[in-house]
């Protein structure tokens, strides 16, 4: 039997479901169905299409436990909050042509809005990757702990790499690693940290590892009121961040270990820091 009897899936010229023309959109969502072609998708705040999980939708297709997509009704477009998968794999069903979907339509909502709920429907589902969720927060505007880390990312002359990163210099890929140390040292250290690392080795993709971002927030941390900012880059502009990476793959801790490294080597230059990491 092909797979296109089996599942049945109606051709977009073959419903005659549409409601009227001049339906009336209301929150909390009007049910409707629609042609794919009617929809947009591929908005930023959305994770990519991936064939692996189109396949496996296909291999596991039941109609009876179809999922009505999640869509916002905005400036004229229908776009697809959630439920891209499933269009990709009902319109290689029929052989890349259009269906007919049913459809949670919502109206009202601002693109930032429409970013927020893409974020909180997915994290019920197959969960996020730091790089996808953090992604999403960024396109909706509301999270104003990743707005302001972005922010003071972009006023040093870094990027945020929230797509895949390219490898390029002054490209921030960590996620976690750059949250932890927001977090650990608050907006104004923060920056300044940002600022030494790219004062001392100039954006190089090594010194902006997570290792590297975490042994500098904590470093930053501890002797934050004791160290001169030229002091530090004159003296560890001399130290490769491949040096502190290699010494640092001998402890267990990661932020202590490269903490203590990058100690030992500013201290080499002359005047000593005293040792007070605390854990």
């Amino acid at each position: 039997m092909s797979c296109r009897k089996k599942n049945s899936l109606p051709k977009a010229g073959q419903q005659t479901l549409l409601p009227p023309a001049e339906v009336e959109y209301s929150n909390p969502g009007t049910v409707r169905t629609l042609s794919t072609s009617r929809l947009t998708s591929g908005l930023p705040y959305q994770r990519p299409v991936e064939q692996k999980n189109v396949d496996k939708l296909i291999r596991n297709w039941n109609s009876r436990e179809l999922y009505p997509v999640i869509v916002s009704f905005r400036d004229g477009k229908f776009n697809v909050v959630d439920g891209q998968n499933r269009i990709a794999a009902m319109r290689q069903m029929v052989g890349g042509g259009d269906v007919i979907v049913p459809c949670i339509i919502y109206t009202g909502l601002t693109y930032e809005q429409e970013a927020e709920l893409y974020a909180k429907l997915d994290k019920g589902k197959r969960p996020l990757t730091p790089r996808q969720h953090t992604k999403a927060l960024v396109e909706s505007g509301l999270d104003a702990k990743i707005m302001e880390i972005k922010c003071l990312v972009e006023d040093v002359g870094f990027v945020w790499a929230l797509e895949e990163p390219t490898g390029e210099p002054f490209e921030i890929a960590p996620i976690r690693a750059l949250i932890n140390a927001y977090q650990l040292l608050g907006g104004e250290a923060f920056a300044r940290m940002l600022s030494l690392v790219a004062g001392t080795w100039q954006g190089t993709p090594n010194s902006l590892r997570a290792s590297m971002l975490s042994g500098m927030a904590l470093f930053v941390k501890t002797y934050g009121a004791e160290l001169s900012d030229r002091t530090f880059i004159r003296r560890m502009s001399t130290v490769s961040p491949e040096e502190i990476i290699r010494l640092g793959r001998i402890e267990t801790d990661v932020g202590l270990r490269f903490a203590r490294i990058i100690l030992d080597k500013y201290n080499s230059g002359g005047a000593e820091l005293s040792y007070r990491f605390k854990r």
